[in-house]
């Protein structure tokens, strides 16, 4: 039995204190190889308007102060214009004091929204996207049926931050496996180099048990890093930032072996280097065994 759109709520760790208000259920894509959050559980669905701003109605009556609304649904940026429009003045009507606007958004859902109906979306309050990039290699996008390639990332993203609203790129380490995990650091370099997000956050790789990417790790085809070698991903990563990068680095996650983080890293590169050179160098370090989560 599939789950009502309004049941799988997820949202990422900034928005904990948010007000949630659901959009959509589902993901419109649902075919990643490393993702099973709604795979068998929940099919992709669009919730009728009327209840959504009947939701945002009863929320502004019992949380009027709080400042921060997040639109949730696998990728709620993936509903019309129009529809996201009206749900984004309902929230401002009710919230006198908001201060961000944020949703889960797919590369593929900002390619089909024009320039004008970005900068309609960004004036009517929507401040923030977080957009899984997950690597900049177009070996492992492809492998892990992502749906996108570097160029449409390197292509999109300028157009939304171009636009006004903020965007917060994904990385998932590890995601290239033992085998990939030099072009996965080396190509998403290239890419945040090309896109100077807003910011980009660091997720470590966690199989949930009906992720397609499961068979391959039980059959050995896909080999998981350890904790250490996750790090020395990441500061290869990092290593090949340019000093002209603004982007703020973010490590906010349980999955994360560091949460080193930085408002500026083409600033910060440095000292973030010798933070991940002590962990790396660390004996107890290496001795770590990776931690798959059940529960994030």
């Amino acid at each position: 039995m599939m789950l009502p759109p309004e049941q799988i709520v997820i949202r990422p760790p900034v928005e904990a204190y948010s007000v949630l208000i659901p959009i959509t259920g589902g993901c419109s894509w649902n075919r990643c190889r490393f993702c099973g959050v709604y795979k068998n559980i929940q099919d992709y669905k669009i919730r009728k308007l009327d209840d959504v701003l009947r939701d945002i109605k009863i929320s502004g009556q019992h949380h009027l102060n709080n400042p921060y609304i997040f639109l949730a649904g696998g990728n709620a940026f993936s509903v019309p214009t129009d529809y996201l429009l009206e749900v984004l003045n309902e929230v401002k009507g009710n919230f006198p004091f908001i201060k961000r606007i944020s949703t889960y958004a797919k590369v593929l859902d900002i390619n089909q929204k024009s320039d004008e109906e970005l900068k309609k979306l960004s004036k009517a309050g929507l401040t923030i996207c977080y957009i899984g990039m997950e690597s900049g290699s177009d070996t492992i996008l492809k492998h892990m049926k992502k749906g996108q390639t570097s160029k449409m990332i390197i292509k999109e993203i300028p157009r939304l931050m171009t636009a006004g609203i903020h965007a917060s790129l994904y990385i998932i380490l590890g995601l290239g496996g033992k085998k990939w995990t030099k072009i996965h650091a080396n190509e998403t370099a290239r890419v945040l180099n090309a896109v100077n997000p807003t910011f980009f956050r660091f997720r470590t790789l966690n199989i949930m048990a009906n992720a397609p990417l499961k068979e391959d790790i039980d059959n050995n085809v896909f080999e998981i890093l350890s904790p250490l070698e996750v790090l020395k991903e990441e500061r290869s990563i990092i290593s090949q930032l340019s000093p002209s990068l603004t982007s703020a680095l973010r490590n906010d996650h349980v999955s994360n072996y560091t949460f080193v983080q930085s408002n500026n890293i083409g600033k910060d590169r440095e000292r973030i280097l010798e933070i991940l050179d002590d962990l790396i160098t660390d004996p107890d370090v290496a001795k770590l065994k990776h931690k798959n989560l059940k529960r994030m």
